[in-house]
């Protein structure tokens, strides 16, 4: 009688605990599918990851450097487009700043930086510019990924808005940060004519934030919803000009 109960105690626990994780798994959000492009010809999306080289940026709670997740993001988000037939170009490939290392650079690395970024940025006449960062506050509290817009084009505000309702959609459902523009508070955006946005993509002060940021399934998640916005935007706004 004991072994019986015993036995049908174990068995309760075990089908207990899968339901409790089929429950758990039903309760996650669906990895959404980029759609298929149906237009031709599309501008090229800039991609730019943030900071690098000596300039690591914001540094997760588990020491993970900005610049790193930047990277990783921009180059996955580049797969993804290019495997949609929509051009792309990184600013940078590697973790390196995009100083002229033959030239007078002392004191002047990040300004050198931000100067090559925009240059790449005026090489294409129609493009739309994506800078990728991570965001980082004293609070820990704070979370959520959050677009800025540049003001130089107005198609850059139907871009940021369909990145902000996208993400909250498919990966944050909880995200209630809204849209803002740059307000001459971000060179580059303030200083590219075509759409630009700046993604911040998360707080890496937040310890539940920066370990899903550093887990790959989370990444592609948030590629794919990335870029899923950009299609979106080209299909519904063309090259909005």
């Amino acid at each position: 009688m004991l072994r019986k109960k015993f036995f049908y105690s174990v068995a309760f626990l075990l089908l207990f605990s899968v339901l409790i994780s089929s429950c758990a798994k039903r309760q996650d959000p669906p990895i959404f599918i980029p759609p298929d492009v149906t237009k031709k010809n599309y501008p090229t999306v800039i991609i730019d990851a943030g900071h690098g080289g000596e300039d690591g940026g914001a540094v997760g709670t588990n020491g993970i450097y900005e610049k790193e997740l930047n990277l990783m993001i921009a180059s996955e988000l580049r797969d993804l487009l290019e495997a949609k037939g929509i051009p792309t170009r990184l600013t940078r490939t590697e973790d390196i700043l995009l100083y002229d290392r033959n030239t007078d650079y002392q004191g002047r690395k990040k300004a050198l930086d931000m100067a090559a970024r925009l240059a790449i940025a005026q090489e294409y006449e129609n493009a739309i510019f994506v800078s990728i960062h991570m965001n980082s506050f004293p609070q820990e509290k704070y979370s959520g990924l959050q677009v800025y817009y540049s003001e130089n084009d107005a198609c850059s505000r139907s871009l940021a808005e369909l990145i902000q309702s996208l993400t909250v959609k498919n990966i944050q459902p909880s995200n209630t940060r809204k849209i803002k523009p740059s307000s001459g508070n971000i060179y580059l955006l303030e200083k590219i004519s075509h759409p630009a946005v700046l993604i911040e993509c998360g707080f890496l002060s937040n310890r539940q934030e920066c370990a899903l940021l550093c887990s790959e399934e989370y990444r592609a998640r948030l590629c794919m919803t990335l870029c899923s916005s950009i299609i979106n935007y080209f299909e519904t706004y063309g090259n909005c000009s």
